[in-house]
């Protein structure tokens, strides 16, 4: 054997015959008796096998471990504190700040539905007060005086991560006596960093560390399966009454098997998360990630997975020199890619003729506009329009309306306000920006604009081209990704004048509403916009109705978008698809056309244009202009795929002295 031969199958079993001693240290620090403390708390006492995590027995045959490659000092990961373990084992392969305490934000659902499922009888009723009602945020849409289920409950709380259903389901229980048994459960479940103000998160003094989650969630992967499984769901309907979609961001994920997520300003982005992954040569294994403080958790659980593909094997020593084991030492390396990917999608209406199908033929469940199967992956696997959704960095669209239960109709000649519960099913389906200026936002008012406004930030969805004052809506919204900042703008050419956003200028008290293209300030808003990112989206609700052809209007305006730094403009409003430019250094798409509408009138009004956008870090990109279909119950029925093209920018001239 040559000497570099030998280096190398050293270096295999060196990595191999590693495990994780800190992990093992874990797995046994967390198995103890619970029963006193459980026993005080009144909940019923649990098995004395139900442990968070179980040691792997002495047997004869070779002991099993995990090992890590990697000695560059584990994934770079934006949030402050991290851990990814075996539910099984127990055992820690990855960690940072293990045991420092940050906020939970809705994270802390789990332990309410957890004490929730142990304590109530298989009949409880609660019945919703206006107390409930008046907690912030609206998700679930729970009614003062309705009654419901305890059971049902945990559906709006584990889907929607509804703050109303975690405080429903403390004041049926009694409040304070109810918060009490989630920290005696923390307690019997030895989370010792852990501590509880309310049931749904929204105090900053729910707290806990990522190892007292890990422990939780290795406890629910055991004993409380069907919690986990409820996360799962796409969605889940009450008939007559409620349904409720996930706004989960790893809905869909082939080997996730449940979790998760929570946001508030001081907890930043957190979640736990369950995958099963073929960590060795056979099967899978159950992995457990928790993450606080992240900024970007979807990308950080995706960089861990690929970490863990990577780096990470499950083993004995006999296995080192497996092919297997030389089949992944030699996958590539995990690094950021050099473009972000962009889908751009039309107009999405979901009221009048979508809302009757909805009820009609979906159960009031608006998830099923997005999940129907379009066929099967080249590997298999069913995919619809929210699996391509999720496959790309960034979502953007325009809401055309408001959604919301609150205003008064303006007696427009077309009236919209989409159902309240649209939100969630568009965050679930992988929506990340929404464009909010267009001609049919001021349909029901101002306060109608304003509260779909708050159930979008409610949900994690970006807005854009409006907002609660002038400063607000001239604002880009930004998303980074692998180092490059995106940032949206959007502006209404058709209106409502009535809707225009103002105040904190000039002395003008602060009023909701949208960004216009007649803004004085239009140029210079653009420029101010592009000096804050690396690529500036600017989006417009312009043209005429059914013209398959931009007009001078639309080009004067997209032009001085591009001028003033706009590298993509993204036209809506004429519920065709229109033609697209390349001007300067930017790329226009004067009309996507409809996306979810009900003009089944004709046929061009019933397809639309799914433009996918791979952005690079130097500018240059490509464009592949698919067509989506929609069936006579407005579902997306059909994509057809366009030729994925390189955008040919202009020449910069540059002259020479």
């Amino acid at each position: 054997m040559s000497n570099p031969q030998k280096i190398k199958k050293t270096r295999l079993i060196l990595w191999t015959a590693f495990p994780v001693f800190i992990g093992i240290f874990f797995a046994s620090s967390v198995l103890s008796a619970f029963n006193t403390a459980w026993q005080k708390s009144g909940l019923p006492v649990l098995p004395s096998q139900a442990a968070v995590v179980q040691i792997i027995p002495k047997e004869k045959k070779p002991q099993y471990f995990y090992a890590n490659k990697d000695m560059s000092g584990g994934p770079k990961l934006s949030a402050k504190a991290y851990i990814v373990g075996d539910l099984n084992t127990g055992e820690v392969i990855l960690s940072k700040s293990q045991d420092e305490r940050f906020p939970l934000a809705s994270v802390s659902k789990l332990m309410t539905a957890l004490v929730a499922t142990e304590i109530r009888t298989p009949f409880d009723t609660a019945q919703v007060s206006k107390s409930v009602v008046a907690t912030n945020g609206t998700n679930g849409e729970l009614r003062a005086g309705e009654k419901i289920k305890t059971a049902d409950l945990l559906y709006p709380l584990l889907l929607e991560s509804s703050n109303d259903a975690a405080e429903a389901l403390a004041e049926h229980f009694g409040r304070d006596s109810f918060v009490g048994k989630m920290n005696e459960a923390a307690k019997q479940l030895k989370m010792t960093g852990t501590s509880y103000e309310d049931p749904s998160g929204l105090s900053v003094n729910n707290k806990s560390t990522v190892s007292d989650m890990f422990k939780l969630t290795g406890y629910l992967a055991k004993q409380k399966p069907d919690l986990l499984k409820i996360t799962t769901l796409r969605s889940h309907t009450i008939k007559k009454q409620h349904s409720w979609s996930n706004i989960s961001q790893f809905l869909g994920h082939d080997e996730y098997t449940g979790g998760k997520s929570g946001y508030t300003d001081p907890a930043k982005q957190t979640v736990v998360s369950v995958f099963n992954l073929p960590l060795g040569e056979t099967g899978s294994r159950p992995i457990g990630i928790a993450l606080l403080q992240s900024s970007d958790r979807k990308k950080d659980v995706e960089t861990i997975l690929k970490y863990l593909k990577k780096n990470i094997y499950y083993g004995g020593l006999a296995d080192a020199n497996t092919n297997w084991v030389q089949e992944k030492v030699g996958m590539p390396d995990i690094k950021d890619p050099s473009f972000i990917t962009l889908a751009f999608a039309g107009d999405i209406m979901l009221d009048r003729g979508v809302r009757t199908s909805v009820i009609k033929n979906f159960n009031n469940d608006y998830s099923a506009i997005f999940a129907k199967s379009l066929g099967h992956s080249p590997t298999g696997e069913p995919k619809s329009v929210s699996d391509i959704f999720k496959k790309s960095d960034i979502v953007f669209a325009n809401l055309e309306g408001t959604a919301s239960d609150q205003g008064v109709d303006q007696k427009n000649l077309y009236s919209f306000r989409m159902d309240p519960s649209v939100i969630p099913a568009l965050k679930g389906a992988g929506v990340s920006v929404l464009s909010v200026a267009n001609n049919h936002v001021g349909d029901w008012g101002r306060s109608a604009y304003v509260d779909t406004l708050a159930r979008l930030k409610e949900n994690e969805i970006l807005y854009t081209g409006g907002g609660n004052n002038k400063i607000e809506a001239a604002t880009p919204a930004i998303i980074e990704k692998y180092g490059m900042k995106i940032g949206f703008l959007a502006f209404s050419d058709k209106g409502p004048a009535y809707m225009k956003a103002d105040g904190e200028t000039a002395g003008l008290s602060a009023q909701a509403g949208l960004l216009l293209a007649s803004d004085p300030n239009f140029d210079k808003i653009i420029e101010s916009a592009a000096k804050q990112v690396d690529y500036l989206v600017v989006s417009f609700h312009f043209g005429e109705e059914y013209k398959t052809k931009h007009n001078a209007r639309q080009e004067s305006l997209a032009h001085r978008a591009v001028d003033n730094g706009a590298k993509l403009v993204i036209g809506a409003h004429p519920h065709v698809i229109q033609d697209t430019e390349v001007y300067k250094q930017g790329y226009i798409a004067y009309s996507l056309g409809n996306f979810v509408f009900d003009q089944s009138w004709s046929k061009p009004t019933m397809q639309g244009m799914l433009l996918e956008i791979k952005l690079n870090r130097d500018g240059s990109m490509t464009a592949k202009k698919n067509t989506v279909q929609l069936n006579s119950v407005f579902q997306i029925e059909k994509v057809t795929e366009g030729k994925e093209e390189k955008v040919k920018f202009e020449e910069i001239k540059t002259t020479s002295r």
